[in-house]
């Protein structure tokens, strides 16, 4: 009977030693995946960023082309009204002159 007990209980210290040794690698194999996934998400991050400002790059370009074609259609009018007002100075100002005198 006694040898049933012994063996009973070297069968539960080797039990024992069998989860603790499997909680230890469970234990490391979740501070490895953690690790994993740790440099994961900052490569992750990483590439995120280069393309935002990729995006934000051409993004800035866009608006200053966009920009400078406003600036050069402003340009044209500004030319074009000038160039009504030197040609029809005198018809302009001769109608200012009747619609403040009346006629």
């Amino acid at each position: 009977m006694e040898k049933v007990i012994n063996l009973l209980y070297d069968i539960e210290k080797k039990a024992d030693r069998i989860i603790s040794r499997t909680d230890e690698q469970k234990n490391a194999k979740r501070r490895e995946i953690d690790r994993e996934l740790s440099l994961f998400e900052s490569s992750l991050m990483e590439e995120t960023n280069k393309q935002i400002q990729v995006l934000q790059n051409q993004a800035d370009q866009e608006l200053e082309l966009e920009k400078k074609a406003l600036i050069d259609d402003c340009s044209k009018q500004i030319e074009q009204l000038e160039t009504i007002f030197t040609s029809n100075h005198d018809v302009l100002v001769e109608r200012v002159f009747k619609n403040i005198i009346g006629t």
